[in-house]
């Protein structure tokens, strides 16, 4: 349980209608809401378990062995008490007009600080999104309204790497709840995905993910949105590059990306979309949008996608203020990470390795020097106990998942690889900030083998 010290409602009592800053409940309710405000149906808890779709509890958990920024964390302590104090600052002003203000500073603050960290406020403006996949959809409306009325085909890797809800995203589509796939825009498209994966689970050469991307925006004749995923679910990135003179958005929703990528991707005009929920370890979920400064103007405001409610823009705020703390104490740490994070890859490969029930898939290889160069997401099959020949499907990868998780472990979802499933460890941001992994990592393991060997 967090340290934070949940104070007493404020003397002024809240307007009733204003009830999208302060829910029903206590305090400690009230909070809560509002930090899981605006999200979807992934972010939802049980009522049964208090869990979300990805297994992460609504509070923090400092006793779980989290090795899951891939997919979601569970919010951290340092996180939890900021977006309280964030929460308690603006429930606790005196009238509607004051906790309006009060939130809207907050985003603003959140923005600018976003653009410092990327070192991008000459380049672009930041919007902030409730999720990832939200400021996907955010930016195709963006490049739809560059060119109204004419049909967009979006190119981008297969949503086993991406997402389950980017394909309709990247069409402008609703991609959760009961309008899932009604058009935001008005304008056809169509979506046509590449395969970064051979069958048996090995990344296709660079080389051919690139030739394959430009074969298909050849056959393309107009309106062609070519997505760039700077860190896919199992840590590749693709296409590395893109087809000449294409119109490029960048998915970094993994955010395991040097601010001088992100940078250099925005000079070239391409807008990039950065979340604070996977490498940076805030609650599931906050998205943003960094777009070029030159394009947004072109665009105008009276095209700008629709603004959220209040409730959506709290509980995206506090969960960009969670993430925020991580930012902060990661940035001046950043520069010796690297080193780091190749003594964990060793660990973790051997450590993979030495278990008979797992089989080692290819991710990231190391590209430089830089701490976002190294490998940090870790993607593995499991062999089926029975037939050891065979490896275990993405579903049927679930419930041990579901067990590891029993077990105090959290890992990855399952992904798709081919023929065959995957469970990924990671290591993000709060791993590092915490001290040596590897007591983390050897519980992890350990659980590995329970629930992989224990039977055997």
């Amino acid at each position: 349980m967090s340290s934070v010290t949940l104070r007493s409602k404020t003397d002024v009592e809240p307007e009733r209608h204003n009830e999208e800053f302060v829910l029903p409940g206590n305090d400690f309710t009230s909070f809560i809401s509002a930090l899981y405000s605006g999200g979807d149906s992934r972010i939802a808890a049980d009522p049964c378990n208090g869990l979300n779709k990805y297994l992460c509890p609504r509070v923090p958990a400092p006793d779980l062995a989290c090795a899951s920024s891939c997919t979601a964390s569970p919010v951290s302590v340092r996180g939890f008490d900021s977006a309280a104090d964030a929460f308690f600052n603006i429930v606790g002003a005196a009238s509607r007009r004051q906790r309006a203000h009060r939130l809207t500073s907050l985003m603003e603050q959140i923005k600018a600080r976003l653009l410092q960290y990327f070192g991008v406020s000459g380049l672009a403006r930041a919007i902030l999104c409730p999720s990832g996949t939200d400021a996907m959809m955010t930016t195709a409306m963006l490049i739809a309204a560059e060119r109204p009325g004419k049909p967009m085909t979006a190119i981008l890797p297969s949503a086993s790497e991406t997402g389950s809800g980017v394909p309709m995203a990247a069409l402008c589509r609703v991609f959760d709840g009961p309008d899932r796939g009604t058009s935001l825009t008005g304008q056809q498209g169509t979506m046509l995905e590449i395969a970064l994966r051979s069958a048996d689970g090995s990344p296709r050469c660079e080389e051919e993910v690139n030739d394959a991307f430009a074969a298909v925006t050849a056959e393309v004749a107009d309106n062609v949105i070519v997505y760039l995923t700077h860190g896919t679910k199992t840590g590749l990135i693709a296409p590395v590059s893109p087809p000449r003179g294409a119109n490029v958005i960048v998915d970094a929703c993994q955010a395991r990306i040097e601010p001088e990528t992100v940078a250099a991707y925005l000079r070239q005009g391409w807008p990039v979309v950065v979340t604070g929920s996977k490498f940076f370890g805030g609650p599931a979920f906050s998205g943003a949008v960094l777009f070029p400064r030159t394009r947004l103007s072109a665009i105008g405001p009276c095209k700008l996608p629709p603004a959220p409610s209040q409730a959506a823009r709290m509980g995206t705020a506090l969960r960009w203020t969670a993430a925020l703390t991580v930012i902060d104490a990661f940035e001046p740490l950043a520069g010796g990470m690297a080193d780091y994070l190749a003594s964990q890859t060793e660990f973790i490969e051997r450590a993979i390795a030495s278990n008979p029930a797992l089989m080692p898939i290819v991710g990231l290889r190391p590209r430089g020097g830089g701490w976002a160069d190294q490998s940090s997401i870790f993607t593995f099959g499991v062999r089926d106990p029975l037939v050891r020949g065979r490896l275990l499907s993405e579903a049927e990868l679930r419930p041990l998942h579901e067990r590891l998780a029993r077990l105090g472990v959290l890992l990855g979802q399952p992904v798709s690889l081919g023929t065959f499933g995957g469970l990924r460890l990671s290591i993000g941001a709060a791993n590092l900030l915490d001290g040596p992994v590897n007591n983390g990592l050897t519980r992890v393991f350990a659980a590995l083998e329970d629930v992989t060997l224990g039977d055997a």
